[in-house]
């Protein structure tokens, strides 16, 4: 509000307080309608001389500015076409209607439109960044009415930022970026008695000091196989375009053994030396997480994965399974209830490794609950097992029921999976403050990271088998009933596709163990029996399959079956069997989700496509689930990640 027309507030309230005072009090009560009115009144002319007043203050005031311009245009005109700043004025159509001689300089054109395609000149910005002829400039713009005509031009003057712009790209250039180089099979390799250990290291430590050089960096050794990489900014594109050579020539490493020498490359990209340092570590973990020989590279909460492509070898040592049932036992007894729960739409390895943690909760007399969100075909024998047996018939529960039951003594324990979103209850997850992780996947970059404990091998063939191994420690002589067995046995079959894939030594003698144990063949087979019409329907998918560059086939479950998930994965299954098929996906509906498994048989790696999907899984073996769309776009969809992983790996 202007200073004259504050004036009226105060006025305003010294008639109302008198109005007020005569009305209510004071020696002219008996007349107050007469005062009061009369108030008001004399309130009404001095609010209107007042206001009278003030219009013609401001009269003036406009009159004395219009005068100054009009005694100073052509000052003011002269002080625009000589200031050492780019001007003009531009209609909303882009046409310039006059520019200073600066701008005249700059650019001869008449059409601004085709200078700058993406500025909108009917609604223009108040600011707006602009490059042109090498420069960057700031375009900051002003509407001017103009006299002839209704429409309005806009008054533009350029701001030069080249030098500060300049000066920006060469900070973020040479920012100093950390990188880690790990040899993560370094331990394997030296059990082997023939590992060339001194000659291994020296190979290594040229590799990454040829890295270094390339990138006019430095590095340093500071533990046997372990390398700090420090370069700047603008080289990292040359590692990422180059996919990180350095990992397949690592793989060409003499080393005296049947193995080969796997590296692990982590890089953080952030905007201070130490927080780089961090997002590499970070980076670091999540690349041993999902077996390592690979490299990851962190930027903000986002990461990027290279490599990766080879089988993983099996483990080697059971050190990690003693230790972990050693504090699994401990953190059980400890605690109150357990509640288990893996992946939604849960299979058999699943279902496996869920039975034999509730076990081992059984085994010290906890009580244990396992959370199930729905049935399905490929798990109905063993729950009909599980009801059979008087011990373990109470305790599958719904999300709902785990979630009313929750205590904050409870212990929560996710298997085969390491993902919150894809577990059957994720509001436990919130409530839990004890999790332990069981999961055989490779670490995906939204693992759940607050785990009070975690068994993650990515080199196991299932969650199943990696719950078995650490059945074995958990108690002196564990009694084991022989439908866990069974279903724990039934998780490893199903997860290698029947000793076909991923397969270890320590695969084996989990199997023998389990049937040892109890573990019904009989049984297990008939949980892998299909009904006529998933037979049919799968026939159908392979029949109708598309085989695709490279040696992928793509299959789609067109029939509206209950089971379009499962025929898709069978489909898959039988087209990796086919000569000549390097890998296989197939693509069925589930309710409102289409879901994707791909196979392999090693040379296409068929986790990084599903990743690249949303999903996840292992080398030759991961799935994937697109939500909210058709099948005809989910196909083109996978059609294109599959064509741009073979374009990166030169396998077209």
């Amino acid at each position: 509000m202007k200073k004259p027309q504050r004036m009226l507030i105060p006025i305003a309230i010294l008639f109302a307080l008198l109005i007020g005072l005569f009305y209510f009090a004071g020696p002219f009560s008996a007349y107050r309608h007469v005062v009061a009115g009369v108030t008001a009144g004399l309130a009404i002319l001095v609010t209107a001389i007042t206001w009278a007043s003030i219009v013609r203050h401001e009269k003036r005031q406009e009159q004395k500015m219009d005068e100054v311009f009009a005694e100073n245009a052509g000052t003011a005109a002269h002080v625009i076409r000589e200031v050492a700043v780019p001007c003009l004025l531009v209609d909303p159509k882009g046409r310039i209607a006059w520019r200073n001689e600066i701008m005249q300089k700059l650019f001869q054109e008449d059409d601004l439109c085709a200078i700058m395609p993406e500025y909108n000149f009917e609604k223009p910005q108040a600011a707006f960044a602009f490059s042109y002829a090498g420069g960057s400039y700031q375009i900051m713009s002003m509407a001017v009415k103009r006299r002839s005509t209704d429409h309005l031009l806009t008054f533009q003057y350029w701001l030069d930022r080249t030098e500060a712009a300049h000066y920006k790209r060469l900070y973020e250039e040479t920012m100093p970026y950390v990188a880690l180089v790990y040899v993560d099979n370094f331990d394997e390799l030296s059990a082997d008695q023939q590992f060339h250990r001194t000659a291994v290291l020296t190979e290594v430590e040229r590799l990454v000091a040829d890295t270094a050089s390339s990138l006019q960096g430095i590095y340093r050794r500071y533990e046997n196989g372990r390398f700090l990489l420090i370069f700047e900014a603008k080289q990292l594109e040359q590692l990422e375009q180059a996919r990180f050579s350095l990992l397949e020539s690592a793989h060409r490493i003499d080393t005296g053994t049947s193995g080969t020498v796997s590296l692990s490359v982590a890089v953080g990209v952030a905007d201070r030396i130490a927080q780089s340092d961090e997002s590499a570590r970070q980076a670091m973990e999540l690349a041993l997480g999902r077996g390592g020989d690979q490299a990851v590279v962190k930027r903000g909460t986002n990461y990027t994965f290279y490599g990766g492509k080879r089988q993983l070898e099996s483990m080697q040592s059971r050190v990690k399974a003693r230790l972990f049932a050693k504090a699994l036992r401990q953190l059980f007894e400890n605690a109150g209830d357990v509640v288990v729960m893996g992946h939604k739409n849960a299979d058999m390895d699943c279902l496996g490794a869920a039975l034999g943690v509730i076990a081992c909760a059984k085994l010290i007399g906890s009580r244990a609950f396992l959370v199930l969100d729905e049935s399905n075909e490929t798990i109905e024998i063993a729950l009909a097992s599980i009801r059979q047996n008087a011990a373990y018939a109470d305790c599958i529960v719904t999300p709902e029921q785990a979630k009313r039951m929750w205590r904050p003594s409870s212990v929560l324990v996710i298997v085969d999976t390491q993902r919150s979103q894809t577990t059957c209850a994720p509001e436990l997850i919130a409530e839990a403050s004890r999790i332990v992780l069981i999961d055989h996947h490779r670490r995906s970059a939204d693992y759940i990271d607050r785990s009070t404990l975690h068994y993650l091998e990515s080199r196991a063939s299932s969650a199943s088998e990696l719950v078995t191994e650490m059945l074995q420690y958990f108690d002196d002589s564990p009694r084991i009933p022989a439908f866990v067995c069974s279903a724990l046995l039934a998780g490893i079959t199903v997860d290698t596709k029947h000793f076909a894939f991923n397969v270890g030594s320590r695969t084996f003698e989990a199997a023998g163990y389990l049937r040892k144990n109890g573990a019904d063949i009989g049984m297990i087979k008939q949980m892998f029996q299909d009904d006529m019409e998933s037979f049919r329907a799968c026939s159908d998918t392979v029949r109708n399959a598309e085989i695709l560059p490279g040696g992928v086939a793509l299959a789609v479950c067109e029939e509206e079956t209950e089971n379009a998930k499962l025929v898709a994965a069978k489909a898959a299954d039988q087209l990796i069997d086919i000569r000549g098929i390097e890998a296989a996906f197939g693509l069925g509906r589930d309710g409102d989700v289409i879901s994707v498994s791909g196979r392999s048989l090693g040379k296409i790696n068929v986790q990084i496509i599903c990743e690249r999907l949303g999903g996840g899984g292992h080398l030759t073996m991961a799935g994937a689930q697109l939500h909210q769309t058709n099948m005809d776009d989910a196909r083109a969809l996978v059609r294109k990640r599959i064509e741009e992983y073979l374009q990166e790996a030169n396998l077209k």
